[in-house]
């Protein structure tokens, strides 16, 4: 187990979410979970704040130092000025939630706190210590443009929701002090758009022991797509894969099928899923032993930033995977993956694989031993434990909480041991 360098304390750190949720379905869930066990595993306090209580299933696995609830009675925060103000209301972030923090964090001092969602950014105004870290995976401002086609006057609109999420991040850049992000992309956007300079780009990593190769696939012909389906990049894949690649599949392989899981499935999605050889599976809470069923991951993504946590995961499995060159942004090394450009790219791929029992084991077995070594956990923690120790030896002398908040009347309001 890896622990903090010699000579150095650990480290008191405060994760702040809206939820951590079981099935752990999102990108936030994923890597809010990891991180908080990596940092654990490497020696530091770990605490958790959360508005929606998780259930023991959420937080099995994870060492928590204490963990604190959002969601109770506070007194009346304090007035914010005019486009704060309308930035809560917009995207709907309760106050009262920020004043309980202040409490939590005047009660139990912390060396970082972390805010693992960017809409929970209004709950760290007037909260000057301890660090504050913003862990936003990818920002939505380069997502946004990426969706901008010049010919196309429909996706203009990208533009507005690209402009309103730059002053979002500009109206609130006082409220943190480092950003991680996942790609060099993403630290590209926010240093451009959000205007911070201390970003740290922290790759994912995958836990390689909960998913493990499941032996040879059983369904033939198939493959298999998954991820939350009211995600726009995943969505946009979709729609993308379904409507301009795979009718090229099935001509090239009449017996295709391409199976799509996930939460939340949009209408759209519903729709897509009725072409002939595509079916959709919703919510099924463990997804391994059916993805491991099917021959080929695709990851066919157009749009979005941030390295896709279902890459990471395809990989452990030991999947072969065929992917556009986007889906690899942010990863490190050389991804032991098939790319494809054009439909008949695809089509061939595929059906290459399709047909070699010896050809989709070596691919798999390459892909699982790139991401063993290349994205683990524990090199993600380790990077950002640096970035939490350059923040702080930057800073004058230590200042207490107390100075900041004064002495507290009482404990603090919703703390759970």
């Amino acid at each position: 187990m890896a622990r903090p360098g010699a000579g150095m304390s650990n480290l008191r750190i405060l994760f702040v979410k809206e939820a951590q949720n079981w099935p752990r379905a999102s990108g936030n869930d994923v890597h809010g979970f990891h991180m908080m066990k990596a940092l654990a595993d490497r020696g530091h306090s770990i605490s958790l704040a959360t508005i929606v209580p998780p259930s023991k299933e959420a937080l099995e696995g994870l060492k928590l130092d204490s963990l604190h609830r959002l969601d109770v009675p506070s007194a009346e925060p304090k007035p914010l000025p005019f486009l704060q103000r309308r930035f809560v209301s917009y995207y709907g972030v309760t106050m009262d939630h920020g004043t309980v923090l202040a409490q939590i964090i005047r009660a139990k001092e912390f060396d970082a706190v972390i805010l693992v969602a960017r809409h929970l950014l209004p709950l760290l105004t007037g909260i000057r210590v301890p660090v504050r870290i913003w862990y936003p995976a990818d920002d939505p401002v380069w997502h946004h443009l990426t969706r901008v086609n010049p010919f196309k006057p429909g996706t203009w609109g990208e533009f507005k929701k690209a402009a309103i999420n730059v002053v979002y991040e500009r109206t609130f850049r006082a409220c943190y002090d480092r950003v991680w992000v996942v790609s060099p992309a993403d630290r590209t956007a926010v240093r451009l758009f959000a205007g911070c300079s201390d970003v740290d780009m922290i790759p994912n990593g995958v836990d390689s022991d909960c998913y493990t190769p499941r032996g040879e696939s059983d369904i033939p012909t198939s493959c298999v797509f998954w991820g939350r389906l009211d995600f726009d990049p995943n969505v946009d894949a979709l729609n993308w894969f379904i409507t301009r690649i795979w009718p090229a599949v099935m001509k090239r392989t009449p017996t295709a099928r391409f199976a799509v899981f996930g939460y939340n499935p949009r209408p759209g999605v519903k729709e897509l899923a009725r072409t002939s050889g595509v079916e959709l599976h919703s919510n099924l809470p463990d997804l391994r032993p059916e993805v491991s069923r099917r021959q080929v991951a695709v990851l066919p993504f157009v749009t979005g930033g941030g390295i896709k946590n279902k890459l990471l995961e395809a990989a452990a499995l030991g999947l072969p995977i065929v992917c556009t060159r986007w889906a690899l942004s942010g990863t490190k090394g050389k991804a032991a993956v098939q790319v494809c450009r054009s439909p008949a790219d695809w089509a061939e791929s595929l059906a290459r694989l399709w047909a070699s029992p010896t050809a989709r084991k070596e691919l798999g077995s390459a892909a699982r031993q790139w991401v063993t070594e290349h994205h683990t956990w524990d090199a993600a923690a380790a990077t950002a434990e640096l970035g939490i120790r350059q923040t702080m030896e930057r800073c004058p002398p230590r200042i207490s909480v107390k100075d900041v908040f004064g002495e507290p009347g009482a404990t603090a309001t919703g703390v759970l041991r």
